[in-house]
């Protein structure tokens, strides 16, 4: 049996995200679930962090309120929101 090898700086780990994150050919039928919810809010802070809106946002609401903030509004523009999980 092989070692698994140690993956590259750059590498994600891909057995911890979703399948449809790693296999674009997948389609996500669900709403996200709440460990995706949180790849997806730590993503995007990587990308805003450092923006004069996400810093106002903060000054205004706190770390703590601008994270859920953040997090409902991706919520809110996932379409799959309404739907059932399939079983």
């Amino acid at each position: 049996m092989g070692k698994k090898r140690k993956p590259e700086a750059s590498e994600q780990y891909d057995w911890d995200l979703p399948g449809w994150v790693v296999n674009e050919s997948l389609d996500r039928t669900t709403p996200y679930t709440e460990d995706e919810l949180d790849l997806l809010v730590e993503g995007t802070l990587e990308g805003i962090r450092d923006t004069a809106a996400w810093r106002s946002l903060v000054d205004q609401a706190g770390e703590e309120k601008a994270r859920r903030i953040l997090r409902t509004r991706i919520i809110m523009h996932d379409e799959n929101a309404r739907k059932l999980p399939r079983h």
